[in-house]
């Protein structure tokens, strides 16, 4: 058995170190939408191999059991379908929320608090609100953004990514006409719909062949501009000297962004509670966490969107359920 394990250990050197480099070539390379896929199923795939050589090595002494690899491939099963049903119950809960309570402005929340009343969880309106502004790649002001930006393709169709961009507010807030709260939040918890802008695309992010095959109006203009030059008697005449080269200007992109602009209207499922600050109020989700915000008024397609997610997720937990019921099966 040791001679074995001398013999795979340069293999496994090697597959990390593949690994490795995969990592670091992904880090170098254009952004993509999910680049960490590739270096997580190329783990995946050494972890496999590993097992598959494992069970079947011959010698004294297993190195691991089939009864033991079938029990943890059951385990990892069914930690995945809780982990599925887990995302289907928070799913579920928003959309049932959204369905079945009508939007509470903020005002009369917060006046019944005051008052000593609880209003607990429901669906609270309000515009969005916040101390410091963002500006999003297609120019809005904003509270936050999560943007990709493209280059623009034909048919209204997205063309190849060139950057993703997003960054939040370090506060958010729900205000009324007189009362204000602040939001808890995290990107995973925003729901806005993806609106198309255009914008110029940020220097570095354009590939080298745009720069190559200029567009050939900017580059007839800029040879007959360069074939000028001004006479001492105002007139312009041809110079004999060769045209400097000129930086081509900066690509039109398309930017494909979800935007919260401030002063929009807002919806948040969540909890108002009492601030830390005396006179102060926060909304929060369930056990503190973070709420969810709807912006604009997509409240009946955001229940129907978290519904069909829920069902989703819980048809996948319920598959994964089976097949790990069939894998431990056999070992039980």
């Amino acid at each position: 058995m040791e001679l074995w394990r001398m013999a795979l250990a340069p293999v496994y050197a090697a597959c990390l170190l593949g690994l490795l480099v995969a990592a670091f070539a992904y880090g170098r390379k254009d952004v993509a939408s999910r680049p960490y896929r590739v270096p997580l199923l190329w783990f995946g795939l050494l972890a496999g191999v590993a097992l598959v050589v494992l069970r079947h090595v011959q010698g004294t002494g297993a190195v691991l059991a089939s009864e033991t690899a079938v029990k943890a491939m059951g385990s990892v099963l069914l930690v995945l379908a809780a982990g599925l049903a887990l995302r289907g119950a928070w799913a579920r809960t928003r959309a049932n929320v959204l369905r079945g309570s009508a939007p509470v402005p903020l005002d009369e929340a917060v006046a019944a608090l005051r008052a000593g009343a609880s209003p607990g969880w429901g669906v609270y309106h309000g515009v969005l609100d916040a101390e410091s502004t963002l500006t999003s790649p297609g120019g809005v002001p904003c509270v936050f953004f999560d943007a990709e930006v493209r280059e623009v393709a034909a048919d209204g169709r997205r063309g190849p990514l060139l950057s993703r961009e997003r960054a939040y507010a370090p506060v958010l807030a729900l205000r009324g006409q007189r009362a204000r709260a602040s939001v808890s939040f995290s990107p995973a918890s925003l729901m806005a719909p993806v609106e198309v802008r255009r914008c110029k695309a940020l220097p570095g992010t354009v590939p080298a062949s745009w720069y190559q095959t200029a567009h050939p109006v900017t580059a007839r203009v800029r040879e007959s501009a360069a074939s000028l030059s001004p006479a001492p008697g105002g007139m312009n005449v041809p110079s004999t000297d060769a045209p400097s080269p000129r930086p081509a200007i900066e690509p039109e992109a398309l930017s494909w962004e979800r935007v919260g602009a401030v002063g929009e209207s807002c919806l948040v499922v969540g909890e108002l509670r009492r601030g830390p600050v005396e006179g102060s109020y926060a909304l929060v989700g369930r056990e503190g966490g973070p709420a969810m915000l709807v912006l604009g008024p997509q409240a009946p397609a955001t229940s129907e969107t978290l519904a069909r997610r829920a069902w989703r997720h819980f048809a996948a937990a319920g598959v994964l359920s089976m097949a790990a019921a069939v894998v431990l099966s056999r070992a039980l």
